[in-house]
């Protein structure tokens, strides 16, 4: 049960992960050509933060989790 729920967990992560890289490529592809502002990155940046704070309590909640039982 364990491992199912981490891998789940650090799947869908992954996803998000890689949801902000593409959306850091998009933002900084239509920065250089003029289409997006400093405004819009600050956005995108605030979400690949969320993603990476949020990972900092997932990962010791499932080893916590694992340790109670």
């Amino acid at each position: 049960m364990f491992g199912a729920t981490f891998f789940a967990i650090t799947g869908l992560h992954l996803t998000h992960v890689l949801g902000g890289v593409i959306a850091l490529i998009v933002v900084a592809l239509g920065y250089k050509r003029g289409r997006y502002n400093a405004d819009d990155i600050e956005v995108w940046s605030l979400y690949w933060h969320f993603v990476d704070l949020v990972w900092m309590f997932v990962v010791p909640m499932v080893y916590l989790l694992n340790i109670a039982r």
